[in-house]
């Protein structure tokens, strides 16, 4: 279990991903960067009551793709820029965005399953591996579509740690800027992977139809190939091999980035003791 608040870790970057914000059909950075700063600029409208709630929804609701991946997961309208740099993506209803006014009721959820909702990587992730991903990431959009990844993050830390022979520290991390550009080049994988399926609506291992969902598999057998111990990581990044030459390329690749960090990594690790 973490001990960090993960949604706003801190001034600079924050996750908004229960909201929704990665179920829109049309995710990618630069679309929902567009569709927050428009969001940002009318709800201003809401505080100094040029306009109505009741008008910023009719306004979000005819001027918004809302076009849903996964159509039982909420989009929620309220998510906003929550400063002027927009590096914080949150809720624009909360207390702290409006002097302490908390207009949390009006959303879909309501305040009180927004205010007592801790997601599972809250859960599932160790603080060491949380701390070390805040270290390296300085980024809502990335930051959020990696801390709520369970298993991207977690079989990095496993495959290292099991290389190394120790658990990865956080110090140490903190420590090593190459460490950390190492960390930022894997974490960048879910934005600029090459072998990522298109085809069909994606959260990482799970696709969907419909209201259904499953857990994908990738047919390592019918491409030759051994299950590689990247499955995991191949998953999350929803991946799609069609030929054994991807394979051996992603693999190839893995193991650069994984004796890069582990190399980095024990040299200092000797430094410090």
């Amino acid at each position: 279990m973490v001990d960090i608040h993960l949604c706003q870790p801190d001034k600079i970057k924050s996750c908004a991903a229960c909201c929704g914000i990665y179920n829109y059909v049309d995710n990618n950075r630069a679309s929902l960067t567009e569709r927050f700063n428009y969001r940002t600029r009318l709800f201003s409208q809401v505080r100094t009551k040029e306009i109505s709630i009741d008008s910023y929804r009719e306004i979000i609701r005819h001027r918004e793709d809302s076009k849903r991946i996964y159509k039982t997961i909420y989009t929620c309208e309220f998510v906003g820029f929550l400063n002027e740099g927009t590096t914080r993506v949150g809720c624009m209803l909360h207390p702290m965005s409006n002097d302490g006014l908390d207009m949390r009721d009006i959303s879909f959820y309501g305040r009180d399953i927004c205010d007592g909702h801790f997601c599972p990587s809250f859960q599932k992730l160790t603080t060491n591996e949380a701390s070390t991903v805040l270290l390296c990431l300085d980024d809502w959009y990335l930051y959020g579509s990696v801390i709520t990844d369970i298993d991207f993050v977690k079989t990095f830390f496993s495959i290292a740690n099991n290389i190394l022979g120790e658990e990865i520290s956080s110090v140490v991390v903190e420590s090593d800027s190459l460490l950390r550009e190492i960390l930022r080049g894997y974490f960048s994988l879910k934005e600029r992977w090459p072998y990522r399926d298109n085809t069909r609506p994606r959260f990482g291992k799970y696709y969907f139809v419909g209201e259904e969902y499953d857990i994908d598999r990738i047919d390592y057998e019918k491409l030759g190939c051994d299950i590689p111990v990247y499955d995991p990581i191949f998953l999350s990044l929803s991946s799609q091999f069609r030929t054994t030459e991807q394979i051996v390329h992603a693999v190839a690749a893995m193991d650069d980035l994984m004796k890069g960090f582990c190399n980095e990594y024990s040299g200092n690790d000797r430094k410090h003791n």
